[in-house]
């Protein structure tokens, strides 16, 4: 790019900068622009040519803001296109439109840009240089520039969320752009939205902690997690504690989780509105309920475990003898009890299946199966799925049981 001072011969001068761009130009002008403007003008005046890239190195910034300033400059009548894509630095006393012209006075300022806007411009400036404790570049400034210009963020609103990046210890001009973007985007316009909205999340992130805590997930919330959660409160109309009830269902299951919460609430929700009743209303289980729901509890161990044993079966054929032989076995004992067999007879028998027993449990050993995975597992021991225990006091597993029924009776747990 070459580089040309019109109208005089600069080639043995030192640069010269015109009183009219000092007192005019450069107190509105973003600094590096400035220094885009003198370099430049001093190349002009030297005749010498530079391409855009050694220009942005020597001044220490991008190739882009170089540009930038160009196109700044050109804009201000400054600097125009020349011969082979050189730039011209204009002669700005010689100008035509300088020629009797006078400062235009304040109120000749069009209503786009009163005078008031480029003060509260530089305030805002002020207070986010204070704020970051150093001068503003001109990317910053031009990023500032378009929430004022583009967005129509006001003055307030710029120095509250620089306000409260610092008290968040993150004063990013990235993350300041993303705080000011989210409030325009939520529709805040005064600095007394702003802090509803904040004392309004601080409120719904105490809800998120409550609910990860009630799933026992001691970790930070997703965002996908809070846009549910969010759904929840705002597009359902779930309360807390309703959202807690189904947390305390989704315990029930081996691996609690936010999604598995939501298809309970989803599930509660096409409930209530079938039904046409409130979606937070209560739902009771009745005893009787919960009584079929143990005896299929019952049933549907006793059928894993009948499963369980047709597998060893086939598998491990001399274990369905050894059982047989076990059956046949106690039934003696017990008929032998009756009739007074004598204890000699008696112990004999005990013998036999104490060492049937251990014949068999060291074929299911050396085969890598448990002692018991023939056995009825009931997921009460102490009641073995009854709701009572041997002293026919009610289990304390009634209250896990009864979550569980209310999901079964809705054939959402299976």
């Amino acid at each position: 790019m070459k580089f040309l001072k019109g109208g005089v011969d600069y080639s043995r001068l030192s640069t010269t900068v015109e009183n009219i761009f000092i007192s005019e130009y450069m107190p509105g002008a973003p600094g590096e622009f400035v220094k885009v403007y003198l370099y430049g003008l001093s190349l002009a005046e030297a005749g010498l040519e530079k391409d855009e890239g050694a220009m942005a190195e020597d001044l220490g910034i991008t190739t882009t803001d170089l540009r930038k300033a160009m196109v700044y400059w050109e804009d201000q009548q400054l600097i125009k296109a020349g011969p082979d894509g050189g730039m011209v630095f204009v002669n700005l006393v010689a100008r035509p439109d300088r020629s009797g012209a006078k400062d235009p006075a304040p109120e000749a300022l069009t209503p786009e840009q009163p005078a008031q806007d480029e003060d509260s411009f530089k305030r805002v400036l002020d207070h986010a240089e204070t704020i970051l404790g150093r001068p503003l570049n001109v990317r910053e400034m031009q990023e500032i520039e378009g929430w004022i210009e583009e967005i129509g963020v006001s003055e307030d609103m710029i120095k509250k969320a620089f306000d409260y990046c610092q008290e968040g210890g993150k004063t990013g001009i990235s993350y300041i752009s993303k705080v000011v973007l989210g409030w325009a985007k939520e529709g805040l316009e005064t600095v007394q939205d702003v802090d509803n909205y904040l004392e309004q999340r601080s409120e719904r992130q105490g809800i998120y902690r409550r609910i990860l805590n009630s799933l026992g997930l001691r970790r930070n919330i997703t965002e996908a997690e809070k846009t549910m959660i969010d759904g929840w409160l705002d597009t359902y109309g779930f309360t807390v504690e309703k959202i807690l009830d189904a947390c305390e269902k989704a315990g029930f299951t081996q691996s609690p989780s936010i999604r598995y919460v939501n298809k309970v609430l989803e599930n509660w929700k096409k409930e209530a509105e079938d039904m046409g009743r409130d979606i937070n209303s209560k739902i009771t289980v009745t005893q009787g309920t919960l009584n079929k729901y143990y005896d299929y509890l019952r049933e549907k161990a006793e059928k894993e475990a009948d499963n369980r044993r047709e597998e060893i079966y086939k598998k491990l054929p001399e274990i369905r003898d050894i059982d047989i032989n076990l059956q046949s076995l106690s039934s003696k004992i017990s008929r032998g009890l009756l009739r007074g067999v004598s204890g000699e007879e008696t112990a004999k028998i005990r013998k036999e299946i104490s060492d049937l027993e251990k014949q068999r449990a060291i074929l299911l050993t050396e085969s890598n199966y448990p002692l018991d995975y023939t056995d009825i597992k009931h997921l009460c021991d102490k009641c073995s799925d009854t709701g009572f225990d041997e002293n026919g006091r009610r289990c304390s597993c009634q209250k896990i049981r009864m979550g569980e029924a209310e999901l079964w009776q809705n054939g959402r747990l299976q």
